[in-house]
């Protein structure tokens, strides 16, 4: 091709060309591609020194370069170049220089000039992207040394790369078995996405085997990002799931279950299982605030001693957290960790906790005492009918396996109608909360005392051997039941008629046994007031409850100006 055709291909192709002379390095030709890359037009551009058109940084580089090139005798050389242009904007070349002669015997340079700017901007973009966010891209050949890497994902990983790049991956992570083992599985051949623990840190690593042109793995190429702030929020929030797990079984069990222990032994439990509580403790507390009963206990400290026995240490030591359980203004029990410190999401934990335990307290509180309620007499206090029979029933049930016997007394008091019409119902309640009292006394320790209705009464007492010894119970409660009674300031005499009936088996079931005491108690009042008989197969039964109150308010003795008790005969 002659010297005239060259310059028109190289402007249809829109190459970049310029010449340079080796003697004082200044442009003496440049086409118009150079020249935009100059950002000048032709007419500045020629006559430039090369040094006045590249970048400060890049000129002693320069120089260098062309000193190395003609010490050499090389007459072609690729190099990074950065063109200066008017405003100060750089634009970035990979130049190609060629070491020329003109006819005149003049060394010149021919410089090929292609615009890299694009790409080099594109790079840095991805080198500030990588940068600045927790990741790490590298390169790593089939001897595990690092080919490139970008990134800073863990300064100490950032290091370790650089390191690996004139030794192995191998060498500087050695001391990172979990990294080692996931990248020899990637030189093998599989994919790997697994996250690992290094330099303190969760690190979400990405593996992707390269094949060279045999098909064995020639690279991996890696992708390492920092997840530690989402592996904490992650644990975080399994934890907080499982509490909440937790508090919502204790919720179903708190509805549900009808023994407070059972209930009690699971929340310390469950306290010490999530925690990691040494020792948790829950006691009862009376209305004064005091710890009175221990309801539940989970130890787990090592034993001290080879028996297993050990103290606990003492309340005000560090490490304890004390958490009532119940109302503020009124707390029924006491939950208390020993453990390090807790944080925050622990103590949501333990309060939600306790929250269900005081709720399942006050449901037990309110059971209870809508339980005894049922079961007791509200103005004596004692079991009533129906709580009567039942432990009358079982200790029935009872007897019937040992061969013991178990007697009742039916108690009614002789005139009572009296009083009440004629002193008036207070004076009434207050002789049956009397009777009642005196009834409770007069009875074995292990009998119950219970009020039936109205003036009737009922003792059940186990244990006995026969029929003597129902009537030496009978005996004291009629002795204690005829002693004055002081009522509206005068003393009152009334006396108590006592049926007793033995089980046999005729008499073997709660009702029964009762209603046997019952007719016993009815014959005895027809004898008179104040006695008791025992129970026999041949007596009548009574026809209506209102044929023992045959006493009026005739038959009300009051005294005279003397002071004379009243009695009731």
């Amino acid at each position: 091709m002659s010297e005239d055709a060259r310059p028109d291909l190289i402007e249809i192709l829109n190459i970049a060309v310029l010449e340079a002379t080796v003697r004082n390095h200044r442009i003496r030709r440049a086409n118009p591609a150079a020249c935009a890359l100059f950002g000048r037009p032709e007419a500045d551009v020629v006559g430039l020194d090369w040094e006045e058109v590249t970048a400060p940084d890049d000129r002693e580089r320069l120089h260098a370069q062309i000193r190395l090139r003609m010490a050499s005798g090389r007459r072609r050389e690729r190099m990074m170049v950065r063109l200066l242009q008017p405003d100060g904007n750089l634009r970035h070349a990979l130049a190609t220089i060629v070491l020329r002669t003109d006819p005149d015997g003049e060394e010149f340079f021919v410089v090929h000039l292609e615009d890299v700017s694009e790409e080099i901007a594109a790079q840095d973009r991805l080198r500030l992207i990588v940068e600045n966010t927790p990741v790490s891209m590298f390169l790593v050949d089939r001897n595990g040394r690092v080919l490139v890497s970008e990134g800073t994902v863990v300064p100490e990983a950032a290091a370790g790369l650089r390191e690996a790049r004139a030794s192995s991956i191998f060498t500087a992570f050695a001391h990172v078995p979990q990294a080692m083992s996931i990248m020899r599985r990637a030189l093998d051949g599989q994919r790997v996405h697994q996250v690992i623990e290094a330099f303190g840190r969760h690190l979400d690593v990405h593996l992707v085997p390269i094949p060279g042109p045999g098909g064995q793995v020639a690279s991996v190429a890696s992708v390492a990002s920092d997840v530690t702030d989402l592996h904490l929020a992650l644990a975080s929030l399994r934890a907080r799931s499982a509490e909440q797990a937790v508090v919502a079984e204790l919720g179903r069990r708190a509805l549900e279950t009808r023994d407070p222990a059972e209930l009690w032994e699971r929340a310390v439990t469950a306290l010490a299982d999530h925690l990691g509580a040494d020792l948790v403790r829950a006691y009862g507390l009376d209305a004064d605030g005091e710890r009175v009963h221990l309801l539940a206990r989970e130890d787990r400290r090592e034993p001290e001693v080879p028996t297993g026995t050990q103290r606990d240490p003492p309340r005000s030591s560090a490490g304890w957290v004390t958490v009532p359980v119940g109302r503020p203004d009124r707390p029924l029990a006491v939950v208390e960790l020993h453990r390090a410190p807790l944080g925050g999401q622990e103590h949501e934990f333990v309060h939600a906790v306790t929250a269900v335990l005081g709720s399942a307290a006050l449901r037990f509180e309110m059971e209870g005492e809508i339980r005894h309620r049922s079961l007791h007499d509200g103005l004596t206090g004692l079991p009533n009918r129906t709580a009567l029979l039942d432990h009358l029933g079982r200790a029935l049930h009872r007897a019937g396996h040992d061969g013991r016997r178990v007697g009742v007394l039916f108690v009614d008091l002789d005139g009572f109608k009296a009083v009440n019409d004629t002193l008036g119902h207070q004076a009434g309640d207050d002789l049956l909360r009397t009777t009642a009292a005196r009834l409770s006394h007069a009875v074995r320790p292990g009998d119950v005392a219970g009020r039936l209705a109205g003036d009737e009464f009922a003792v059940l007492c186990e244990d006995v051997e026969g029929t003597a010894d129902l009537e030496a119970i009978a005996d004291r409660v009629v002795s204690a039941l005829a002693a004055p009674v002081p009522l509206l300031d005068r003393p009152i005499t009334l006396t108590g008629s006592v049926g007793l009936a033995l089980s046999n088996p005729d008499l073997a079931d709660a009702e029964t046994l009762l209603n046997a005491a019952d007719i016993a108690m009815y014959t005895a009042k027809r004898n008179g007031p104040g006695q008791r008989l025992a129970y026999d197969t041949g007596m009548p039964t009574p026809v209506t409850a209102n044929a023992r109150q045959k006493l009026t308010r005739d038959q009300l003795k009051t005294s005279g100006a003397d002071g004379s008790m009243l009695s009731l005969r």
